[in-house]
């Protein structure tokens, strides 16, 4: 299935996803983690892709990398990366163009650092491999991107091993790491959760001003919305393994289309909400091998009808896509309504 909206996007995409579906092996038979996930990311877009644990956040962008076990993992459909179709890559293909066309930063950097190596030679690897550089010029450009990081002494820190370092530190060095060879899509698992808010904020402003000044089209997962809305400029919300909404920033904050986007809207702190239990989704995230038939969302619905039993497509709805058949039907409160009214 093709994404609704492409012919609205005024540059030609970077990245095509059609129809990405992910299936795991068990030893009960495969369980469909994700399901025909489809979207487009024009050179410079920003798309956050947001949504419980489970929903197939992570999974997707691992999908696109090629970084799921083979013999675990079916992957069908189609992801094309400057005209060619990442999934059907083999893997010498996607270790040449990876760290160089396209990045990811990980949400485990203990797991995703050599406890053997330096951070600088682990950082200075990556450059290397992609570029005719020597040694001395790599670990100078190695340390600036430590600083751009906020890596304080970037130069002692070159020669320090993972170990040494705080576990915000260490995710900073894996965004380095990510950044250095000025990817043209960047993938970034929660990139900032074991960041305090000022370098949280750090990060933020440069993701964005790399992908203003350079093109790059950043694909941001996180649970945190108000990232989202400071950072990206377009939304998707997974829910259960599909894709449930895809709008604008602008759009969805104000008016989101779907019960489960609302959902997490209402479910976020506030300053204004003072004496009165905070709103939750009821409910938890399906589990893959038993999945509701007719909306997946319907069970945890406030909204939910009998045709709610029927299986919604992703249709589109104003300048938005949603799979939801009442979606004409309702009225949902958004984040900015919310906040004005201080409810």
């Amino acid at each position: 299935m093709k994404r609704l909206l492409d012919v609205e996007s005024p540059a030609a995409p970077l990245l095509k996803v059609e129809d990405l579906s992910v299936f795991f092996r068990t030893g009960a038979g495969e369980v469909q983690a994700t399901d025909s996930i489809s979207f487009s990311l024009a050179p410079g877009e920003r798309l956050g892709i947001v949504g419980e644990s489970g929903c197939g956040k992570t999974v997707t962008g691992l999908a696109l990398l090629g970084l799921l076990p083979r013999f675990l993992t079916r992957v069908t459909g189609k992801a094309y990366f400057e005209g060619n179709d990442l999934i059907a890559m083999k893997r010498s293909q996607l270790r040449a163009i990876s760290g160089r066309r396209l990045a990811m930063i990980f949400q485990e950097p203990m797991r995703a650092l050599d406890p053997v190596f330096t951070i600088g030679e682990q950082i200075s690897e990556t450059l290397r491999a992609h570029m005719s550089i020597g040694k001395r010029e790599a670990r100078n450009k190695v340390i600036d991107a430590l600083a751009e990081v906020g890596i304080p002494s970037p130069a002692r820190r070159y020669d320090d091993y993972p170990h040494t370092l705080s576990g915000g530190m260490q995710q900073r060095v894996m965004i380095a790491m990510a950044l250095i060879c000025k990817p043209r899509l960047l993938i970034a698992d929660e990139p900032t959760t074991a960041l305090d808010v000022t370098v949280q904020a750090q990060i933020i402003d440069l993701l964005q001003r790399l992908s203003e000044s350079t093109g790059t089209a950043l694909i941001f997962i996180t649970h945190d919305l108000g990232v989202v809305a400071e950072l990206c400029t377009r939304v998707l919300i997974a829910y259960a393994g599909q894709v449930v909404e895809d709008s604008p920033i602008e759009t969805v904050y104000r008016a989101p289309r779907h019960p489960y986007t609302s959902g997490l809207f209402r479910s976020m702190p506030s300053l204004g909400i003072r004496g009165t239990v905070l709103p939750s989704i009821g409910g938890r995230v399906p589990s893959l091998g038993n999945m509701p038939s007719g909306c997946r969302f319907r069970e945890r619905c406030g909204y939910a009808q009998p045709v709610c039993l029927v299986k919604p497509e992703l249709q589109p709805s104003g300048d938005a896509c949603v799979r939801c058949v009442r979606t004409h039907e309702i009225t949902l409160p958004g984040a900015v309504e919310r906040a004005g009214n201080g409810v």
